[in-house]
């Protein structure tokens, strides 16, 4: 026969974890040969952002093929390796009056 529960009361965290965005910027830079130049005076300015745009992501598109992005992941995860904490850790949310039951809670001593 199941044991009921009995319910203790309770304050609660709510924390988030996010990687330490300090860790995780990276720039890199990408040389080309030059694309054609559009003219402001020629194109309207909608026109000329989509063609900006375009050449952008053909770059982005060539460059950061599954390769490279393979040696980007264990550049990262070596990061994560090496430093002490790749965390940022704040509180979201505190509440309480959960139904939880005693060993469901966290000892703090």
């Amino acid at each position: 026969m199941k044991k009921d529960n009995i319910y203790v009361d309770n304050d609660v965290f709510q924390f988030r974890i996010q990687f330490d965005n300090d860790l995780f910027n990276k720039e890199i830079t990408v040389y080309t040969k030059p694309f054609l130049k559009f003219i402001l005076g020629e194109l309207s300015e909608k026109e000329w952002y989509k063609e900006y745009n375009k050449q952008e992501e053909l770059v982005q598109e060539r460059f950061f093929t599954q390769e490279k992005i393979n040696e980007l992941k264990h550049e990262f995860i070596k990061k994560i390796q090496e430093c002490d904490n790749p965390f940022y850790i704040y509180c979201l949310d505190r509440d309480g009056g959960y139904n939880v039951t005693e060993d469901q809670l966290f000892k703090l001593d």
